[in-house]
């Protein structure tokens, strides 16, 4: 396994394809998911391009973060740019996905020096505006069915006075119970079984690896900055800018996705016919055909 010391800190890193290419550093959502489960999918775009993909600060491989320690998303946004430097990178383009979108988004706005674009796949821009995504995406089922608790707290989350921070904690508690995820287009939690079996080594690591997710999120969630707008980041961002978006995502919804298309001066949208949440897993091909083709022209 390969380490990088950033700030006093081991962060977990893989590297594909030759360093005179144009890289790529892929942020993993969850918060916490680790990049893991991209290592196929990295192995295909290092085909063509430079490609890093890390286990974020707090999360599966890198250290654990201490329980005295504050890191919201600035401070993991501050890391990623100290680790292209640790690594002797020049520019590269973050590749966002989930949770990973926002810190792209925020790394785009706040380093624009350090990029040559930025490519969101399913960002969650806002805590606010996902969360209203996922009660405007579930609440047609919970209604139909007459489940009166679900369906009155997707009310709530999409009532116009609440904060962002109580609309996020209310997603927490949508119950994502199998009817609602096939309602939902939800890949099926057997097929995504077998393509890790099938495509992701063993990763050989201790027990205490697989808990470090649940403190990485808390510290995220104690934090104001997770709870940010960035959507306006959108239009303030002059180099390239590429969205990838699941037909059926609940993460990035019609509202974000409008405002992407209004909003960003160099933009590029891209929906994926069929697919929700994890399109490298659903359209592998079609989603390294997309990267490829906005990366080259």
């Amino acid at each position: 396994m390969s380490f990088v010391l950033v700030d006093g800190k081991q962060i977990y890193y893989e590297e594909y394809g030759a360093k005179e290419k144009q890289t790529l550093v892929y942020l993993h959502g969850g918060p916490g998911e680790s990049c893991l489960t991209y290592t196929y999918q990295a192995k295909i775009l290092g085909e063509k391009f430079h490609v890093i993909s890390f286990d974020q600060y707090g999360v599966f491989r890198s250290d654990a973060i201490p329980e005295e320690q504050r890191a919201g998303v600035m401070y993991h946004v501050n890391l990623i740019e100290q680790m292209r430097i640790a690594l002797g990178i020049g520019n590269w383009i973050p590749l966002g996905h989930s949770f990973g979108g926002m810190l792209a988004l925020v790394y785009a706005h706040t380093y624009p020096d350090s990029i040559d674009a930025v490519i969101y796949d399913c960002p969650m821009w806002s805590a606010l505006h996902t969360s209203r995504a996922i009660a405007e995406a579930t609440l047609p089922y919970f209604e139909k069915n007459g489940m009166t608790e679900q369906t009155a707290l997707c009310k709530e989350i999409l009532q116009s006075n609440i904060s962002p921070k109580d609309a996020f904690e209310k997603a927490m508690l949508i119950d994502m119970n199998d009817g609602v995820n096939e309602y939902c287009h939800v890949i099926k939690p057997g097929d995504y079984h077998k393509y890790i079996n099938e495509h992701i080594p063993e990763p050989h690591v201790t027990d205490d690896c697989w808990g470090k997710f649940i403190s990485f999120t808390q510290k995220l969630r104690d934090e104001n900055d997770f709870y940010e707008n960035y959507l306006p980041f959108i239009e303030k961002i002059i180099q390239p800018q590429m969205l990838m978006v699941g037909e059926y995502d609940m993460t990035c919804g019609k509202y974000e996705q409008a405002y992407f298309r209004e909003h960003s001066p160099n933009g590029r949208f891209e929906m994926l016919k069929g697919c929700a949440h994890l399109t490298w897993f659903e359209q592998p091909e079609k989603y390294t055909q997309l990267i490829t083709d906005f990366i080259l022209s």
